[in-house]
């Protein structure tokens, strides 16, 4: 590689001399490089389907979508895949023309371009032209919107010239290519390096079931409001997410809300129980459960894309501002935060659509809520500990019930739910009068561990019992009761 430069004449004092230009334009094997590295494959992935859920919107511009729950009803996007070809389709309404020559193709969103006022995720400009050279070195992208119908090229040599940046675009008059308005992109010279994790049909099984997995993760509102997706012909399934209540207006299990606009970006929040908290058996044994903590956690919503899933750590304010760090004894805890906004840039998410971006402000404010309505639960778990048999009375009282109807404007809310918002600090809550025990003495837990063998002579000692039936945290209550025994018998000496 060298430096090229260009030479202009000028005359400074009466001395002709050339002037030396250094070129700061990026090259395509650099930009392209940078632009693919950080992004995993899967998310490349989703990039496009983002770009097919935004077609919707652009399809809906008018129609209130938090509103409406068969929002995406009648729209889909079903996805190829095989170790030689990758192609999405979808019927979203396709990219407008006059968008295909100016901006959809260039590599970052145009400053010249408008904002549209819409409550999609696109941002920077870049995912479709990641996605596509993340898989291949070649593609064609087929479109009709509005009737007009036509195609862009990547040419497979695209790279090697420096010096063109623009793509072939082609008018068509086929009649049964994307006949109800829609985007088919069709990759094919896929990366050596793509090619072999989709190289053998188990390789790409094992690909195939993990981008579903991702894909019901972050795309399950969406899907639950109507939007299709498939892969290889099979049809996803979406991941709901439920909360318990008790419909009872006295003391009760119910979810802690909360509502509040920032400028242009709406926020609505939900904590509650998903189930029951585990009993110590319960605790002891995970694997056994029919819930795991995978279930539990703070999933944050922007748009309608879950940007993270079921999170357990600081960055959600597990282990922090008084909120102990998350334990196998929260399994029952669940949290949802929706953000809504016509321009996008003000949702508080990455470039890669999964994850948090830190920084922002209104995440901030946010947080300072998620933690004050996980530290109630929590706090209701600690206090419960150990009398689960009784704790049972109040949670198996509750039903499971759809976020749909606890994320909504407050009047619905109000009227299918038995709550009653509270104005606080310019936002609008909801503190559930959780019940406690009548003894409210603190509990705490007590763990450690011993060698099976061990535990299985003190059953021996205690129960008579050869089977060993008996759980380690009974072993360990049944030490404890002995000794506090022991120890009240002497102070009554």
């Amino acid at each position: 590689m060298y430096l090229k430069s260009k030479l202009t004449l000028c005359n400074l004092k009466g001395v002709i001399f050339m002037a030396v230009k250094a070129q700061g334009a990026p090259t395509k094997e650099f930009f392209v490089g940078m632009l693919t590295r950080d992004i995993e494959l899967s998310d490349a992935i989703l990039d496009l389907l983002d770009n097919c859920l935004d077609g919707v919107v652009r399809q809906k511009k008018g129609i209130d979508k938090t509103t409406t729950s068969d929002y995406y009803v009648g729209f889909f996007s079903h996805i190829s895949i095989s170790k030689d070809s990758f192609i999405i389709e979808d019927n979203c309404g396709g990219i407008p023309k006059d968008v295909a020559e100016k901006y959809a193709f260039r590599m970052g969103r145009s400053s010249a371009k408008e904002a549209e006022d819409l409550p999609t995720v696109g941002i920077y400009g870049i995912g479709m032209k990641r996605a596509i050279f993340k898989i291949g070195k070649s593609a064609v992208v087929f479109t009709r919107n509005n009737k007009s119908l036509y195609k862009v090229t990547i040419p497979e040599d695209w790279a090697n010239d420096e010096d063109e940046w623009d793509f072939p675009m082609e008018n068509l008059d086929s009649t049964d290519l994307l006949v109800d308005g829609g985007t088919k992109i069709d990759i094919s010279n896929i990366n050596p390096r793509i090619a072999e994790t989709w190289g053998t049909e188990d390789k790409l099984d094992v690909f195939v079931n993990g981008l579903i997995k991702s894909i019901q993760q972050s795309y399950s509102f969406i899907i639950q409001k109507g939007f299709e997706i498939e892969i290889n012909g099979q049809r996803i399934a979406p991941l709901p997410i439920k909360l318990l209540l008790d419909d009872k207006d006295t003391t009760s299990i119910k979810p802690f809300l909360y509502q509040q606009t920032f400028g242009d970006v709406h926020v609505s929040l939900a904590i509650g129980f998903y189930a029951p908290p585990p009993s110590p058996e319960d605790i002891d044994d995970e694997n056994n459960l029919k819930r795991s903590s995978s279930d539990a956690g703070w999933t944050i919503v922007c748009n309608d894309r879950v940007v993270l899933y079921n999170d357990k750590t600081h960055l959600t304010g597990w282990g922090e501002a008084g909120v102990p760090q998350y334990h196998t004894q929260f399994i029952g805890i669940r949290g949802i935060v929706i953000f809504e906004s016509n321009n996008p840039k003000n949702l508080p998410m990455t470039t890669t659509k999964r994850g948090i971006d830190t920084s922002s402000n209104i995440y901030a404010a946010v947080k300072d809520r998620m933690r004050q309505g996980l530290k109630m639960f929590t706090d209701y778990t600690n206090r419960w500990k150990g009398r689960n048999d009784s704790e049972r009375v109040y949670s198996l009282a509750a039903k499971s019930v759809s976020i749909d109807s606890l994320i909504g404007s407050r009047d619905e809310i109000e009227t299918l739910a038995p709550v009653k918002f509270r104005q606080n600090k310019g936002g609008y809550v909801f503190n559930p009068s959780l019940p406690k025990p009548e003894n409210d003495k603190p509990y705490r837990r007590i763990s450690f561990s011993r060698s099976i063998d061990e535990i299985k002579d003190i059953i021996e000692y205690l129960y008579d019992d050869r089977e060993h039936s008996m759980t380690p945290s009974q072993v360990g209550e049944k030490c404890f009761d002995l000794v506090l025994d022991k120890a009240h018998s002497k102070e009554g000496e």
